[in-house]
């Protein structure tokens, strides 16, 4: 009896503690987790993009050219990344992971600590990818409020 009413008080501990909001594990386990192969895919693909729309991202100040973008520019670089990420996990995965914020935060989290592949920009490829570009661009731009332009 005494051995039934200890396992029934240490399941019920367990229980209450797989319930209580600061157990982080528990309740921010990511719904998607995108696989280390991946991410280093994602990373090539769009490092090969931006570097290709703007060349200097190579150099050690990309954080001052990715401040200077407009939002436009933000919008077509993201709309970019979206469409990598829903080729290469699938409509479903990228859904899922779009929203659940602990999905997400692994996906920075993997992001910043695997970004750091240079970019393999071919020349060829990469003067097609601009009309695409461009004309991504044109259509977000003119969708914007003045306000953003």
């Amino acid at each position: 009896m005494l051995k039934k009413a200890l396992a029934i008080l240490l399941l019920g501990s367990n229980l209450v503690f797989a319930n209580n909001p600061e157990n982080t594990t528990a309740l921010n386990e990511p719904k998607y987790k995108i696989s280390d192969i991946d991410m280093k895919i994602f990373i090539r693909q769009l490092n090969n993009i931006e570097q290709c729309i703007y060349p200097d991202l190579g150099k050690h100040n990309y954080k001052e050219i990715y401040s200077k973008w407009s939002v436009a520019e933000t919008l077509t670089i993201q709309y970019f990344e979206h469409q990598i990420l829903k080729e290469l996990l699938g409509e479903k995965h990228f859904n899922t992971m779009q929203a659940d914020d602990s999905s997400m935060n692994y996906f920075n989290l993997l992001h910043t600590k695997l970004n750091h592949q240079k970019a393999n920009v071919d020349k060829e490829l990469c003067e097609n990818f601009k009309l695409t570009y461009q004309d991504v661009y044109k259509r977000v731009q003119n969708t914007l409020p003045k306000v953003y332009k």
